[in-house]
């Protein structure tokens, strides 16, 4: 049983709270119709925390402020982020969260008190980080140095000399000129 859970600086209210991790490893079967058991990783999800609490009748008021805490939005209309502290959160190394999914409550039967429940999804988890860290390369243009050549026309071509293959050949440089003598040498 874990004894406090604080979003920001919200303490969640109620008895017997109780939180749970999830870490969702997503996998892909490569197998197809044969008995392989080959699979490729789809990556680490971000870690989720399953909450669940009692808040008794007489104390609605605490209910009322937990659920305009989870309603709350931010900047863009999203959920708050929230930075929490839970001992079974911070083990798993959550930090900050954003509730997600639902958040529900009901009566306990024979209780004059409500079960409550709703589910914390980390944010920015640290694969998360680690691929906003990694640079991605951005794609560049090849360009070419020079001038553009124009296509000759037939008459060009006719006017022209043929070249043979040694005469259109690049000039050696001095590497390959050493190795070409030394090459002579030893034949």
């Amino acid at each position: 049983m874990t004894h406090y859970l604080q979003l920001n600086d919200f303490n969640v209210p109620g008895y017997n709270l109780t939180v749970t991790g999830d870490l969702e490893i997503r996998t892909e079967d490569l197998s197809g119709e044969t008995s392989s058991t080959a699979r490729v990783d789809k990556g680490v999800k971000p870690k989720k925390l399953n909450v669940s609490t009692n808040i008794k009748y007489q104390d609605a008021k605490k209910l009322r402020e937990l659920i305009r805490v989870i309603e709350a939005r931010g900047k863009n209309g999203e959920g708050m982020v929230y930075n929490i502290t839970n001992r079974d959160a911070n083990v798993a190394g959550i930090t900050q969260v954003r509730v997600t999914d639902r958040f529900s409550w009901k009566p306990i039967n024979g209780l004059q008190a409500w079960s409550i429940t709703f589910t914390l999804r980390e944010y920015l988890s640290v694969p998360e980080k680690v691929e906003k860290r990694e640079k991605k390369t951005d794609t560049v243009a090849q360009k070419s140095e020079g001038t553009p050549v124009e296509p000759k026309t037939k008459t060009e071509d006719a006017e022209a000399p043929q070249q043979t293959a040694s005469a259109t050949q690049d000039p050696q440089t001095m590497l390959e000129n050493i190795l070409q003598t030394i090459d002579k040498a030893l034949a």
